[in-house]
């Protein structure tokens, strides 16, 4: 063992593999993008880590960690190329996958072309055991063997490559999930089972059904994926250096946890970049952020108030509900990839469909020849040809042009207003996007700071901005890669809940509650300790789901004091129900008969958390930065001499007026006419958008 220890992330993405290395010993922060490989994305992965452990002058054997955001489990369920799952259940609900909630999505009310997308599983491999327990966790009818070994030999006849079993109020008693997978798993060796009890051990069987089928989709595809992963690793820094993989509540897990619950690891590579938006607001004293992610392939917005994101059990994926703890996303097809085209009426679109790594954008010179949001940029003069990627990649200008002529044409418009028609259009899907988890949902985004990052990010933050009437747009420090940064600074989690089916808060007998999270708690520090976090690197999170009797949702809210749970816990915790219902929904009568629904446990192994380098100040003048002056087009004010500034080479305190471009290794900044950029001590960028003023 040597005494450097590197800590590695990786995020992948549709179109780039971003890698960021962290050297502990003198703080180096050492970033490399290189293209995801969609044939095998572990060759993007190997491919990045040497990029960037050259950089670094570093072998792998001084490689500590490798903390890993996979969009394996992401793309299966959007491409659906997941494994054939059998799926068996109590009997008499062998349509719960097809029934669902008996809803259409919301952007499906008033339009008809929308539809709820259809199960992961088909009908026919949805099967039936005859078993029932009741909705306080006793037997009702036992569990019928012989209608579990029918199931077992029909799916063999089948050859399902994995098993979900969900039964009725398994969360409250799992002895029949249980023994149905016992059962199973002596026919049908080797293939992998989920129990609901296991997976998603709480209420709502349609929620509870969908997350443990998602996880049998997905469980053998990154079984496959992390062993092989895992493997060459090995072969490449050594069998010291731990695989950490991101999950979707933004804490990482173990490999073993990750191939258990593979639902855990979809959008880990978004949640990553949220975690990071959020830290980085927290060093700049700005707590309410909206985060944005623009990348190649898609946008990712993420909340965050009170310097915190916000996190749900209430999410989707594909249109499909999942219940675990996730970092509330929105994820919508747009990104530099995304190609533009027109509809029968006539109008330009954007998105959602993108070039991505293979063959990409038209000026990549891969074979592409639809015009995307990154040829336009390219044809508006906002990106350098000669550096994109560090100079690794070099942009094919005639090709660009060549690809959004195909679009002028048709539309009557020169190719500077069609490409800034292309910009202007995928703007305003990322504003829908963004309005749709803040304005939507009764949120002032007036009062919220942009922080915008991904290698395409920094060309459209201030149009975004303005368009949303926000005050500021904030381009953080290694921006192209800030979601592989945001891996380093993720914690080590897991989640365990208990499931306590509704329990009036008069009924509740302290002593038991504190019984059952001190049962969680053991779990923890176990699991934790096997990981390598013990004493002070572990901290432990108690919350509970809360609701008012005869009500359909509940509220989640930590444990009030943090002591042991008394019947001062028990009168605080309900006090504080009462507090959030009425921010919530604006009334709360006091005296209602309240539910504790479920028993939370968060539990954190902490790692040291990597440091920006601080420039020290040098004036507001930004000459010493200059690098060239380039034609960019604005629209109304035409083509402007615009001037380039290396981002390395700004210091605190520096002032970029506008129309100005600020280029960096993996992306490019544009501050327009009429804005300036404010650079902090550790180069982020902070533009004033002149609204609200």
């Amino acid at each position: 063992m040597t005494g450097r220890r590197l800590r590695l992330a990786v995020d992948v993405g549709g179109t780039f593999t971003d890698v960021t290395l962290a050297d502990p010993a003198d703080g180096r922060l050492i970033s490399a993008k290189v293209s995801t490989t969609p044939g095998d994305r572990a060759d993007g992965v190997l491919d990045g880590i040497a990029v960037a452990l050259d950089r670094a002058g570093a072998s792998g054997a001084e490689v500590a960690d490798v903390v890993h955001g996979s969009t394996t489990g992401t793309n299966a369920l959007i491409e659906r190329t997941g494994v054939r799952v059998g799926f068996l259940t109590t009997e008499g609900f062998r349509d719960v996958l097809e029934i669902g909630r008996v809803m259409r999505p919301m952007e499906g009310l008033y339009d008809f072309n929308v539809d709820r997308p259809p199960p992961l599983v088909p009908r026919r491999l949805c099967l039936e055991a005859r078993e029932r327990m009741t909705a306080t966790g006793d037997v009702l009818v036992a569990l019928d063997e012989e209608s579990v070994i029918a199931a077992a030999k029909f799916f063999a006849r089948e050859e399902v490559e994995a098993v979900a079993v969900c039964f009725l109020f398994a969360h409250l008693d799992p002895r029949h999930e249980e023994r149905a997978a016992a059962i199973i798993a002596q026919r049908l060796p080797g293939i992998p089972i989920s129990l609901s009890n296991r997976i998603c051990p709480e209420y709502r069987e349609y929620e509870r059904a969908s997350t443990t089928v998602m996880n049998a989709y997905l469980a053998p595809i990154m079984e496959r994926y992390l062993d092989d992963l895992e493997a060459r690793l090995d072969d490449a820094l050594g069998d010291e250096a731990r695989l950490f993989v991101v999950q979707a509540n933004g804490g990482t897990a173990s490999v073993a946890a990750a191939k258990a619950r593979a639902v855990t690891t979809v959008n880990s590579g978004p949640a990553g970049g949220v975690v990071a938006a959020a830290w980085y607001g927290r060093r700049h004293q700005r707590e309410q952020i909206v985060s944005v992610d623009m990348g190649g392939t898609s946008f990712d917005i993420g909340l965050i108030e009170d310097g915190r994101s916000k996190s749900t059990t209430e999410g989707s994926f594909q249109g499909l509900p999942v219940k675990i703890p996730i970092i509330d996303l929105h994820v919508i097809g747009a990104g530099g990839g995304s190609i533009a085209w027109i509809d029968p009426g006539g109008a330009l679109n954007v998105g959602p469909r993108s070039a991505g790594a293979d063959p990409g954008p038209a000026c990549y010179g891969r074979g592409g020849e639809e015009p995307t949001v990154t040829d336009a940029n390219l044809v508006l003069g906002r990106i350098n040809p000669g550096y994109f990627n560090g100079g690794r990649i070099t942009l094919d200008a005639d090709a660009a042009r060549r690809s959004v002529e195909r679009l002028a044409g048709p539309l009557g418009m020169s190719l500077d207003d069609t490409s800034l028609g292309i910009v202007r259009v995928v703007n305003a899907n990322m504003t829908k996007g963004i309005a749709a988890v803040t304005i939507e949902r009764g949120i002032d985004v007036r009062e919220f700071s942009l922080l915008s990052f991904g290698g395409a990010g920094g060309l459209h933050a201030v149009d975004l901005a303005r368009d949303l009437e926000m005050t500021e747009a904030v381009i953080p420090p290694m921006a192209g890669t800030f979601s592989a940064l945001g891996l380093l600074v993720t914690e080590t989690r897991y989640d365990y809940v208990i499931a306590l089916g509704g329990v009036a808060t008069g009924r509740i007998v302290p002593s038991e509650i504190e019984a059952r999270y001190a049962e969680m708690e053991d779990n923890a520090l176990s699991s934790l300790a096997d990981q390598g976090f013990i004493g002070d690197a572990v901290r432990l999170a108690r919350a509970a789901d809360l609701k008012v009797a005869g009500q359909t949702y509940e509220l989640s809210l930590p444990i009030p004091g943090g002591g042991e749970f008394d019947g001062d816990t028990l009168a605080a915790l309900v006090r504080s129900f009462g507090d959030l219902y009425r921010a919530r929904y604006a009334f709360f009568f006091d005296g209602e008969p309240i539910e504790i629904v479920n028993l939370r446990l968060g539990a954190f192994g902490l790692r040291d958390v990597p440091d920006l380098p601080e420039v020290a100040g040098a004036g507001v003048d930004p000459s010493s930065a200059f690098k060239a002056l380039r034609t960019a087009y604005f629209g109304h004010a035409g083509r402007l001499d615009t001037p380039v500034y290396d981002r390395a080479g700004l210091a605190s305190g520096m002032i970029v007026d506008g129309p100005a471009l600020i280029e960096e290794e993996t992306s490019t900044t544009l501050v327009p006419p009429g804005t300036s950029a404010a650079v902090t001590g550790d180069l982020g960028l902070i533009i004033a958008t002149g609204a609200n003023s």
